[in-house]
């Protein structure tokens, strides 16, 4: 596969973070991972998958608590950190993928429900 053509695909699987709150945020990774066939793009695919899903989650806990009076403190605190790491993690992914295209990238603290295929480095092993 092209070099410019995995990374664009690579970085709109991550970049699909920053769109919205919409079935675009998950369905973009979901398509790019079933209709292409190179590794690294699926692999990045699948990451940014359980990113999401990740996301998804900690948001419906942070609802649940919000409703408890005893869980709106906890619940302001997880809202502030599911914007900041929903913001900032996708723009260091698509940094990442640009700057080394060999390279996978893993979000840290994510739930990896979707299993990668992949090593860090392509060439190692697992």
């Amino acid at each position: 596969m092209q070099d410019t053509k995995r990374k664009l695909l690579r970085a709109s699987c991550h970049a699909s973070a920053l769109i919205s709150w919409s079935i675009v945020t998950i369905g973009l990774p979901i398509a790019v991972l079933l209709l292409t066939d190179d590794p690294l793009v699926k692999d990045s695919a699948k990451e940014a998958i359980n990113f999401q899903i990740t996301m998804i989650i900690l948001t419906c806990i942070a609802s649940a608590l919000f409703v408890s009076v005893l869980g709106i403190p906890l619940a302001v605190v997880m809202f502030c950190y599911i914007g900041i790491v929903s913001l900032v993690l996708p723009i260091i992914a698509i940094v990442s993928v640009c700057a080394d295209p060999e390279r996978t990238y893993r979000y840290p603290l994510t739930i990896r429900l979707v299993k990668p295929t992949l090593p860090e480095r392509i060439g190692t092993t697992l």
